[in-house]
């Protein structure tokens, strides 16, 4: 039972319906996608209540197609009149629009009147009672781990759940709705020594809160991140392999979704232009997409234009099989939309190589960097081009020798993925990525001159 909703999955799609048939009466083929949000949040520190929030959201946003033009316009109200205006102003926003047949809705057959749903919502405590009894309870933890080491102490403990709703409908005759939850605890601990300061966190996200990590296991991740971080100093310039954690792992796996993107492709402002059947990756390397998975944070039935994804392979043995397109993308590159009008699903990067847990990975590794933040940089999508500051630690025979910052790494995407040579059995969920860290087997690192 949702707790922290006002509206209800019906009045939801009579607002969407109440809109599209609207829209209709003028001629206008239209989709009118509905939400609403509930949220609490806790946030403690030190025993004391930093932040305690509830709060709630909602809106309609409409688009319509009218003689080949395209409008667009959202309201916060769900009322007549609310959307009365809001269509009015769409139709009014297509008439000053060029038209474009490519930015029409996607023909009736091509969307998911029916199919599987997957699970997004499951019952948990949500009342914002619970996200401080949860805060409070992640911080005492935080606070005795603090204790017990003269170098630490703990930082802000914080407890997040949402609940949403989200109706969409087409003047097609689609309606569909979706439920979903969301819940999140992280904790922040700050490390000191002679050396300086440092502070890291550790978060688990899920949908269901008896799936979260532990408050304990929460607390002592961030102490040991944190600790472990101390002492950090600068190495020399060289060329090393480096090992990504799973959290930077992941980064690398969204920039390869973003090559993918179907704007990205029919604008040419991709690294890898007309990639399908292209080898980005090498042969021991798939990466697979699932909407399916149940209680999955990017699992979805159909995506914003009522098109269904597909469990697929988006890299089949380090080859290009899949893009991530809508309508308009799709059209423009001469192609159907593959029900990613609202981005990827869930992602996972596997691969035949040996490989194994975190302690095997720095064996693999030897000598060299294992990166565990970035610092600020960035990718240049047309080219390629990759550069980010970076923090971690230097790894000699397999074993962690110090903590490292002041460094950059530089390389060239694909570059960096042909140089993988494997990915790890520590296995992480950032999102909609699974992935294990990855081990690439030469960058140019710049440290000290």
């Amino acid at each position: 039972m949702t707790m922290l909703l006002t509206h209800s999955e019906v009045g939801l799609c009579d607002a969407a319906q109440r809109a599209v048939e609207l829209a209709a009466r003028r001629g206008a083929r239209a989709r009118a996608s509905v939400h609403h949000e509930g949220v609490a949040k806790a946030a403690m520190r030190g025993g004391e209540v930093e932040t305690a929030e509830r709060s709630g959201s909602q809106n309609l946003s409409l688009t319509v197609v009218h003689e080949g033009r395209r409008g667009s316009a959202s309201t916060a109200g769900f009322d007549k009149a609310a959307i009365e205006r809001v269509v009015e102003e769409a139709m009014l926003i297509a008439a000053y629009v060029e038209p474009d047949a490519d930015a029409d809705l996607p023909p009736p057959d091509a969307l998911a009147f029916s199919g599987p749903a997957p699970q997004l919502y499951a019952d948990s405590p949500r009342s914002p009672e619970a996200m401080l009894e949860a805060a409070g309870a992640l911080d005492r933890i935080a606070g005795g781990i603090a204790a017990s080491d003269s170098r630490l102490r703990a930082g802000e403990s914080v407890a997040a759940t949402t609940e949403g709703l989200w109706a969409l409908a087409t003047s097609d005759g689609f309606c569909r709705s979706a439920l979903r939850s969301n819940d999140a605890r992280w904790t922040v601990m700050l490390a000191q020594d002679e050396s300086g300061s440092i502070s890291d966190f550790c978060q688990s996200q899920e949908r269901q809160a008896d799936a979260l990590s532990s408050a304990q296991s929460l607390a002592q991740e961030a102490a040991d991140r944190a600790c472990r971080s101390l002492g950090a100093r600068a190495i020399d310039s060289r060329r090393c392999p480096v090992l990504f954690d799973p959290r930077t792992a992941a980064t690398l796996v969204d920039i390869i979704a973003g090559a993918l993107n179907g704007v990205a492709q029919y604008r040419r402002m991709s690294f890898l232009p007309d990639p399908l059947g292209r080898a980005l990756a090498p042969a021991h390397l798939d990466l697979q997409e699932d909407p399916f998975e149940p209680l999955g944070l990017a699992s979805g039935g159909f995506d914003g234009e009522g098109i269904a994804g597909s469990t697929r392979a988006i890299l089949r043995s380090g080859v290009v099989e899949g893009l991530f397109l809508s309508t308009f993308s799709g059209r423009k590159l001469g192609m159907a939309s593959t029900g990613n009008a609202d981005g990827y699903y869930n992602l996972r990067l596997t691969s035949t190589a040996p490989s194994g847990d975190r302690a095997a990975m720095l064996r693999m590794l030897g000598t060299g960097l294992v990166v565990t933040h970035f610092q600020g940089g960035k990718t240049d999508p047309a080219s390629g081009n990759w550069t980010q500051a970076v923090r971690g630690f230097w790894v000699e025979g397999g074993e962690i020798v110090h903590a490292v910052t002041d460094v950059t790494l530089a390389g060239t995407v694909p570059a960096m993925l042909n140089g993988i040579r494997a990915v790890g059995r520590d296995v992480e969920r950032m999102g909609a990525i699974r992935t294990g860290s990855i081990l690439i087997e030469d960058m140019q690192l710049g440290g000290w001159a």
